[in-house]
This record gives structure tokens, C-alpha cells and sequence, in this order.
């Protein structure tokens, strides 16, 4: 009888503090300052917020073994967790009462891998704030002060009244409020519980093609990572040039204001580019990425349904590829459009 492993988005119920609707009553960095506990995505990665002032702001996330993928290494779409909470918020920081944003456009450049037990900082610096757009670029950067990414985000501005409002995606409320007795105890957040999944046999990765290892973890031959027993994240397709991948839309994914981060969504379109450049790999082949642009075109709602990110090869030279994909929500609909670019690694 197969073991079924835990899925601590699945099996842990929801934790975290939402703001209520009065926050918006109040300015944005007024706003920010009202945060005290972490939010769900906060409570499920181990994020945290480090403050906020005019313009800026600044979050930490501790890169846990939950965040190994296959290959043993941490995908750079990791970063972007704490990379678009620090982009958007330093934007946040400067704007009035009733009015909010909308991540529209986020970039990304990896400058060199990161390390598991690290902790890594985003700092984010608002370039401009104007009535209907805003820009923010920032670095993330390991715990020695050393540049890790460089990163730039474009956001939509708007009032709440506005016609231009954007409608949120899917029909769940954001996840509600939730208080608990002096002294009750749930258990360690899921970033500080015992490992689930593992990572793939060096020999695996020798022995079989980039295609034929993702065909083998859909099929249940070799091990999933533990960024899929945290997140949810799984392969779904493979073809020569081409792969997919999907995540569960869960409330853990909520910021302080209700609604998954988009950061997971640069995290989902960062492994299906990944997956399709791997299917291009011969025997002991390897890739690492370089960058990633991703266009955000809806919100989505943490409403328990799928995304699926959809990605293909455009370019495979001898050392570099380049790979577009797009993620589709459950009913169909894209919801956002990646680029990204990976070198490759000779045996």
C-alpha cells in the first residue's frame, strides 16, 4: 500500500492574521504599520515583514529544506516571495486612503544560487507613484550583505470607486479573520515541521533524460520535492521542448490584505520554464536559471482551485535556452505570460 506523505497546504488548517476592511480607511504606509502578526503566506514560508517607511520597505525569508526542488537546489523563483511583498509594499508606503494596487509587470535577474538554511532580505524602493502607475525595484540579498537578484515591478494604481478597479478572480471571500484561546497550541508552522519529499539521485539524474526524470515523478517512480509537499506544486506534462506544472490556489498563499500573493505565481511560472528547459537536457545534463519577466493579466482568488503554468523552449542554443509560459486558471482563463532565459550546463 502506497504511503500517502503529508501536504501541509493541504492537511494544516489556514493560520495567520487578515486585516480587516478598516485598514483601507487609513493610508497605506498607516496601513502597513497595523501589521503585527504574519499572514498566512508569512505563517506557511516562515516571511517576514522587517518594516516599512516612505518608499521603501524590506522582508526576510528563511530558505528552509521546504524550498528544495528536485535537483537538490532552491528554485530562484523562491526569491520572488519576498522580492514582490518588499516591490509592492514600498509602493504601498506612499499611497492615500481608499486607494490600492495591482502588481502588473515583475522582473527578475538571479545572480547567483541560494543556499539552504540562509536567509535571504528583499529591500524595495518606490521609483515613482503616480495616479494610475506605479514602479519599484529593489535587491534581494543573502545574510552577508552579498547581491543575490536584482528585481523591478510595474503596478496598476487605483480607487477603490474607480471603474478601472480590477475584479478579483474566482468567488471565494479571502480567507476570515480567525482568533485562538491564550495559550492553544496547532502544532509548529508548516515551514518548521519534519521534511516531506526528497530530492532526486544523483544516479537518477545521470542515468535518465530531463523529459524522462519528469515523466517518472508523474508516473510516482522517482520522489517529489519538498517545495510540493509545502506548496503544492507538481509537474503535469512533459514533451520534448514543452512542460507544465500546477499549484492549489489555498488560503495559506494570503497576504495581510486577503489574496494570494503574486509572488507564487512568478514561483509556478519560474518551474514550468524550468521544467521545459529540463526536457531538453541529455543524460547528467544540467540548467540553471537566469531571469525571469512575468506579466500579471487577472487576480486570482484562494478559492482551493488550480493554476496551471504551461511552458515551451522558443530558443535552445548550446548555452543558453529561452522559454515563454503562460498560466491558466481553472476556468480557463490566462492569468499571466512568463519569459525567462537559462544557461546550460555540460555534463
Amino acid at each position: 500500500m502506497m504511503i500517502r506523505e503529508p501536504a501541509l497546504w493541504r492537511d494544516i488548517p489556514v493560520r495567520g492574521e487578515i486585516l480587516d476592511a478598516s485598514a483601507r480607511e487609513l493610508s497605506g504606509l498607516a496601513a502597513l504599520r497595523l501589521v503585527r502578526s504574519q499572514p498566512p503566506m508569512g505563517r506557511l514560508t516562515g516571511l517576514t515583514f522587517d518594516g516599512a517607511d516612505e518608499g521603501t520597505a524590506a522582508f526576510s525569508l528563511p530558505v528552509s529544506a521546504w524550498f528544495e526542488w528536485s535537483h537538490g537546489g532552491v528554485p530562484g523563483g523562491v526569491l520572488a516571495l519576498a522580492a514582490d511583498a518588499a516591490l509592492g509594499c514600498a509602493l504601498q508606503s506612499l499611497l492615500p486612503a481608499h486607494t490600492q494596487y495591482t502588481t502588473a509587470e515583475m522582473s527578475m535577474t538571479y545572480l547567483r544560487p541560494t543556499r539552504i538554511g540562509s536567509v535571504i532580505t528583499a529591500h524595495g524602493r518606490a521609483l515613482h507613484s503616480g495616479r494610475t502607475m506605479g514602479l519599484s525595484a529593489g535587491e534581494v540579498v543573502d545574510e552577508d550583505g552579498k547581491l543575490v537578484a536584482y528585481t523591478t515591478s510595474r503596478m496598476r494604481i487605483f480607487g477603490e470607486a474607480s471603474a478601472s478597479a480590477p475584479s478579483r478572480g474566482g468567488t471565494a471571500t479571502p480567507p476570515a479573520r480567525t482568533s485562538r484561546p491564550a495559550g492553544f497550541d496547532d502544532g509548529p508552522d508548516p515551514y518548521l515541521r519534519p521534511l516531506s519529499g526528497a530530492r532526486i539521485d544523483k544516479s537518477e539524474f545521470s542515468s535518465r533524460s530531463g523529459v524522462e526524470i519528469i515523466h517518472a515523478q508523474i508516473r510516482g517512480e522517482l520522489p517529489l520535492p519538498p517545495i510540493h509537499h509545502l506548496l503544492g506544486i507538481a509537474p503535469t506534462g512533459a514533451t520534448l521542448g514543452a512542460a507544465s506544472c500546477a499549484m492549489p490556489l489555498s488560503g495559506w498563499l494570503a497576504t495581510p490584505f486577503g489574496w494570494p500573493q503574486g509572488g507564487f505565481i512568478v514561483l509556478l511560472a519560474d518551474l514550468a520554464l524550468a521544467l521545459a528547459t529540463q526536457t531538453t537536457l541529455a543524460k547528467g545534463e544540467g540548467m540553471a536559471s537566469v531571469d525571469i519577466k512575468v506579466n500579471f493579466l487577472r487576480p486570482v482568488a484562494g478559492d482551493g482551485s488550480t493554476l496551471e503554468a504551461r511552458a515551451k523552449v522558443v530558443h535552445r542554443g548550446r548555452s543558453l535556452a529561452v522559454t515563454t509560459a503562460e498560466v491558466i486558471g481553472a476556468d480557463g482563463r490566462p492569468v499571466a505570460l512568463a519569459t525567462g532565459s537559462a544557461a546550460l550546463l555540460g555534463t
